[in-house]
């Protein structure tokens, strides 16, 4: 249909073939119009409404061209009256019209209430497209939404905001004024009221449990609904917090009147399970208070029994026994920290050992020629001259050799006939160097005592039996076995982020008798027994000890030593001296959560891969003791 057959239409008041905006009353008079459209184009149908109402109305191009309208009234409008008829027409069709200051838009009913318009359904035509904020203020959002969603077309949109409790409604505005008169009647004051009801006798925690089973829906904390009363156990003054309106809120603290009678008292047992505390030790600790306090006369006393096998107290008792029992159990069942306690025991020695000596000796086996002579400072030519006194027909130069034992320059001649003569320069330097670094680590829970000892266990003889006094022969010997190696012993105590530490720390070692010259094992002990307050992973040192000891000997012929230069043939010097430094160093570490154990642990797994003994080097710092290098 061409425009002007629409114009055709929309002129006809009472002048037939007269244009429509000539066809009006005299000009005193508002305009009318009468609206008669068949199969018109919905374009050329808002083009035409723009001009009479003298507003911008914009077509969304997602509105089809070939919508056909349909338009029959014999009553004739005024410019208000063809647009609420426009809007009814857009509405028929699916469309609707969204307004955003001064400029209207035709859009699809699915897609107006994303563009923005009016914020207010006051003022708004009935069919126009808006959104209204609603406000409740006693009863919940989530409930309206509930209620009036079925009665909102598809294209409309409804929601809560919980927070501010308040309804978001985007829909045509006569069907928001309706909703609004819903709202209006269901938001009324509450007649709710809150009660406290104290017990005497039954448990608080027990008759709000057994009440809301009675009735999860309408009893209980999170009970809802008109005749619903809200039901909060406080535990710590053994009373019953009642809320609702005030008819069930009465019938139900009539029920607990009746549950709160003495015989409940007399079943009153609890079992309290323990997530951290010793069930055992708790126990104890609780029968001790309850026998130091007085009961009633016709009760039963409390008592408090430990069940190990789930860790938990069996408590039996009246109501306010039940109630302190539980407020103390919840301090001591807390969870306890872990210490981790390293120590590293550093030793580092230093012996130096210079002797210098010239021997000499002559003599003659058959007595003739020179009688024996010796200058044995050293006792290294001691055997020979043994040899020489054997009368041995000759003295095998290896043994001979043998016999000196330290590095020395000889000279001699041995002759069984005739005179014999020796001379010998003994010279020794011995300079050893020893490190040890120790480094055990135990972890163990706060107030807890925790050992380690890595060691090995030493035979001791400490005795021996050959023959008997008649000759008999039945020999034995016994041993005894000690232990040596690294002992430590430790018990932390956690205050705050500082520790204090019972500390008991042994090392014992086997000492080389070969260089010591014993001819029985020895060990070297060394122990540390003290209690320290440390702050949290910080590296001190507990105690040691540092030696340096140094003998010079000096060994001479009386006057024959002393002569200058020549002097030197008949003594002999040595110079000894031994360093020794001990130290004692300690890290404790506070382990509060599992991330901390995890992360130590692979901390000590990483240098398991990195054990290599040509990659060992010296630490820059006290705290490079604990890395393991």
């Amino acid at each position: 249909m061409t425009r002007k057959r629409v114009q055709d239409h929309l002129s006809r008041i009472g002048c037939v073939g007269a244009a429509l905006v000539l066809c009006a009353v005299a000009w005193a008079e508002p305009q009318e119009w009468r609206i008669n459209i068949q199969d018109g184009g919905l374009h050329e149908f808002v083009q035409q409404v723009a001009e009479i109402t003298s507003k911008d109305i914009v077509v969304d191009p997602r509105v089809r061209q070939a919508n056909n309208v349909t338009v029959i009234s014999n009553t004739p409008l005024g410019r208000d009256g063809v647009f609420e008829l426009f809007l009814s027409v857009l509405r028929v069709h699916g469309y609707s019209l969204s307004r955003a200051g001064d400029v209207y838009t035709v859009v699809q009913n699915t897609v107006g209430k994303q563009i923005g318009g009016r914020i207010d359904s006051a003022g708004a035509a009935p069919d126009e497209i808006v959104t209204e904020v609603i406000g409740v203020n006693h009863i919940l959002a989530t409930d309206v939404v509930k209620t009036l969603r079925p009665l909102i077309p598809q294209y409309a949109h409804i929601a809560a905001v919980e927070s501010a409790n308040v309804v978001i409604i985007s829909d045509h505005a006569h069907n928001i004024r309706r909703l609004l008169t819903i709202i209006e009647q269901t938001d009324l004051p509450g007649t709710e009221i809150i009660t406290v009801v104290p017990l005497e006798h039954a448990w608080a925690g027990t008759v709000a449990r057994l009440l809301q089973e009675l009735a999860p829906g309408s009893l209980g904390a999170a009970a809802q609904g008109p005749t619903s009363v809200q039901i909060v156990a406080n535990e710590g003054n053994n009373t019953l917090v009642l809320r609702g309106k005030e008819e069930p809120l009465r019938r139900i603290e009539a029920i607990v009147r009746q549950l709160d009678q003495p015989d409940t008292a007399t079943g009153g047992t609890q079992v309290i399970r323990l997530d951290h505390a010793d069930a055992t030790e708790v126990a104890e600790m609780l029968n001790a208070m309850a026998s130091s306090s007085p009961g009633a006369s016709d009760q039963p006393p409390p008592s408090v029994h430990a069940y190990e096998s789930l860790n938990a107290v069996v408590a039996r008792g009246d109501p306010s026994f039940i109630n302190d029992l539980r407020g103390i159990i919840s301090q001591l069942d807390a969870p306890r920290g872990q210490v981790l306690i390293e120590v590293a025991v550093v030793e580092v020695s230093a012996d130096a050992n210079d002797s210098l000596g010239i021997e000499i000796a002559a003599g003659d086996p058959t007595g003739v020629s020179t009688p024996l002579f010796t200058t044995t400072l050293n006792g290294i030519i001691g055997g020979l001259l043994t040899r020489l006194a054997s009368n041995d027909d000759a003295i095998n130069p290896a043994v001979a050799a043998a016999a000196t034992g330290s590095p020395t320059l000889a000279l001699t001649r041995l002759d069984p006939d005739k005179v014999s003569f020796g001379a010998i320069v003994n010279a020794l330097a011995v300079d050893a160097n020893a490190d040890l670094l120790s480094t055990p680590s135990v972890l163990t829970l706060d107030n807890e005592e925790a050992q380690i000892t890595v060691g090995q266990e030493v035979p001791i003889v400490t005795g021996a039996f050959t023959t008997t006094s008649d000759g008999a022969s039945n020999p034995f010997t016994t041993v005894s076995r000690k232990d040596v190696g690294i002992d430590l012993s430790v018990t932390p105590h956690i205050h705050g982020e500082s520790l204090r530490l019972e500390l008991v720390q042994e090392v014992s070692n086997v000492v080389d008798t070969a260089l010591e010259g014993f001819t029985d094992i020895v060990t070297n002990k060394r122990k540390l027994t003290n209690t320290i307050l440390v702050d949290d992973r910080q590296t001190i040192v507990l105690g040691g000890l540092i030696q340096d000891d140094q003998r010079n000997t000096l060994r001479k012929v009386p006057l024959l030593g002393d002569i200058p230069v020549a002097g030197a043939l008949f003594r002999s010097s040595t110079n000894i001296r031994i360093k020794r430094h001990l130290l004692f160093f300690l890290r404790p570490t506070i382990q509060r959560t599992p991330q901390d154990l995890r992360d130590f642990t692979d901390a000590k797994y990483d240098g398991i891969l990195d054990l290599r003994v040509d990659a060992a080097e010296a630490p820059q710092n006290a705290e490079g003791l604990f890395q393991g290098r």
